[in-house]
């Protein structure tokens, strides 16, 4: 298997093994500690946006990558219910 990235003081970094750019190594790699809460904070910005539409609805669903399947934070999408 290829070795492109390596976890070091809490951030990922490429190693510059395999494909592709080495480039990686100068961004800091965030992790999201809570992706509920943050999903939260995006359903929250995204419906409070004034381009969206009050009566569209937002919804909030993680991406499981090793499932493939989403599943649903009920917290966001009430969030993310329409205003009005």
């Amino acid at each position: 298997s290829l070795k492109t990235a390596t976890f070091e003081g809490g951030a990922w970094r490429d190693s510059g093994e395999g494909p592709g750019s080495t480039e990686g190594r100068f961004m800091p790699w965030l992790t999201i500690r809570d992706q509920n809460a943050g999903l939260c904070d995006d359903v929250r910005r995204i419906r409070g946006h004034p381009l969206v539409p009050d009566d569209i609805p937002v919804y909030g669903y993680v991406y499981d990558v090793k499932t493939g399947r989403l599943a649903e934070v009920p917290q966001a999408s009430r969030l993310g219910r329409p205003r009005g």
